[in-house]
C-alpha cells in the first residue's frame, strides 16, 4: 500500500518552508529541541507537554542527528494527536519498525532527507546503494526505504535501474568462512 498521505504531507511542508532541512524545518515550526543527558540506549523522544511541542535528542547522536531530527518531526506531524495524551514516541534505533507509528516517520524522514530527483540521478550513476547512500549523506536503510516507496507510489521509471530477483535458494550452497565467526 502506498503513503501518498505522507509524501504529500512532506511536500507540503517543503514547499511552505522551502527547505528539506530538518533543523530549519523543527525552528521554522516552534518545536523546542531539548538534549537527553546521559542516555545510554535512547537517540530522541517527542513529546507534547501543555501543548508545546518537544523533540529530546541524545547529545550522543552524532552523525544520525539529521535522520533522528526528521524522524521525530515524522511524528510531530503525523501523529502528534496521539501525544496530547502525555504518550511521547522514543527511539532506541534508528530504523526500528515495531509498529505502524514508527515505519510511518521512517518513510516521512526518507521522504523529507531525499527528493526524488536525487533519487533519480543516484540511481542512473550505476554505484552501489551504500555509495549512493555515501553520496546523498543519508543511511543506506533510508535510501532503501525511498526507493520503495517511490517504486510503491509509481514515481520511479523501472527503467532507470535493473534489479535481479533473487535465487530463494541462494544460501543452499553457503558456507561460513571459518573467520567470520573469529569474534563471537
Amino acid at each position: 500500500m502506498a503513503n501518498f498521505w505522507i509524501y504529500d504531507k512532506v511536500k507540503s511542508l517543503v514547499r511552505r518552508y522551502k527547505t528539506r532541512s530538518p533543523e530549519e524545518l523543527v525552528d521554522a515550526m516552534n518545536i523546542t529541541i531539548l538534549p537527553l543527558i546521559g542516555t545510554t540506549h535512547l537517540l530522541g523522544m517527542y513529546g507534547v507537554i501543555e501543548r508545546n511541542r518537544y523533540i529530546f535528542l541524545s547529545e550522543d547522536v552524532g552523525h544520525q542527528k539529521k535522520t533522528i531530527l526528521a524522524h521525530e518531526l515524522g511524528h510531530d506531524q503525523l501523529h502528534r494527536s496521539l501525544c496530547k495524551n502525555g504518550a511521547p514516541f522514543q527511539e532506541n534505533k534508528v530504523f526500528n519498525p515495531t509498529n505502524r507509528y514508527e515505519l510511518e516517520a521512517n518513510i516521512f524522514a526518507c521522504h523529507l532527507l531525499i527528493s526524488d530527483a536525487d533519487v533519480r540521478r543516484v540511481l542512473r550513476s550505476g554505484q552501489s546503494d551504500l555509495e549512493m547512500a555515501t553520496e546523498l549523506d543519508v543511511d543506506v536503510n533510508l535510501l532503501n526505504l525511498k526507493i520503495s516507496e517511490m517504486a510503491k507510489m509509481g514515481k520511479l521509471d523501472a527503467t532507470l535501474f535493473h534489479v535481479e530477483r533473487p535465487q530463494s535458494d541462494f544460501l543452499k550452497t553457503y558456507t561460513p568462512d571459518p573467520e567470520d565467526w573469529s569474534g563471537c
